[in-house]
């Protein structure tokens, strides 16, 4: 019985520890092709694991840890997003509302790219 509370304690403590380990750690993953991208689809054969983050708008997801746990450690990563981001402001450009939600959505999308994340949209109003 001490056991296992004492592997939730390890285990609870490695994910309040990993996102600031996934900072330190994370480079750009530049192709995804050759040995490189074998060597990684190879890793995700040896790991029965998911992953699942959550989070209000598209500029939410810390993208270091979703490149740690899916290229580092081989896990199957997903991020689920509740709304495209739409009700947010826009400093940079001219788009607001659905012009903000597809290029945000386009944004997460890129960036999905190298950190290996599935993305997931819900149908929440922002």
């Amino acid at each position: 019985m001490i056991w296992r509370f004492c592997a939730l304690v390890l285990y609870v403590g490695w994910f309040a520890l990993s996102p600031v380990y996934a900072q330190m750690q994370v480079r750009p993953v530049t192709g995804q092709e050759g040995y490189v991208g074998l060597g990684l689809l190879l890793r995700k054969l040896e790991t029965v694991g998911t992953f699942m983050m959550a989070t209000a708008h598209p500029d939410d997801e810390n993208n270091a840890l979703l490149a740690l746990l899916s290229h580092g450690k081989g896990i199957r990563t997903s991020l689920v997003s509740a709304t495209r981001g739409d009700g947010g402001q826009n400093e940079i450009g001219v788009e607001l509302f659905d012009a903000l939600a597809v290029l945000r959505t386009e944004e997460l999308l890129a960036a999905h790219r190298f950190d290996g994340a599935e993305q997931y949209f819900t149908r929440a109003v922002d």
